[in-house]
């Protein structure tokens, strides 16, 4: 019988560790993808003033636009899904080619 009391309590405490592990690792996995999405759209905001502050535009500023664009796209879509589309890290790094 004290076994089984012991059982049914160890299991009770795996459960809550699992639900406070499972709590914790996805408040910070949402949080760093906000902060990401956050930082993306900032730089992306920034570069694109610099680049009507300098008055001209190079490929190399429209291909960076680009990647920011995927970047977003990126963190919209997994808070929408919660899949990490591959195809987009694919299109960032030859883009970044």
């Amino acid at each position: 019988m004290r076994v089984n009391k012991a059982e049914k309590l160890r299991r009770r405490v795996h459960e809550l560790a699992e639900s406070m592990g499972n709590l914790f690792v996805e408040t910070f996995h949402y949080l760093a993808l906000f902060a990401i999405g956050a930082v993306t759209a900032w730089a992306a905001v920034m570069e694109f003033l610099q680049m009507v502050e300098k008055g001209n535009i190079t490929i190399d500023d429209i291909l960076l636009l680009f990647i920011y664009l995927e970047l977003g796209a990126m963190v919209g879509i997994y808070f929408k899904t919660n899949h990490m589309p591959v195809r987009f890290l694919i299109y960032v790094a030859i883009t970044a080619l």
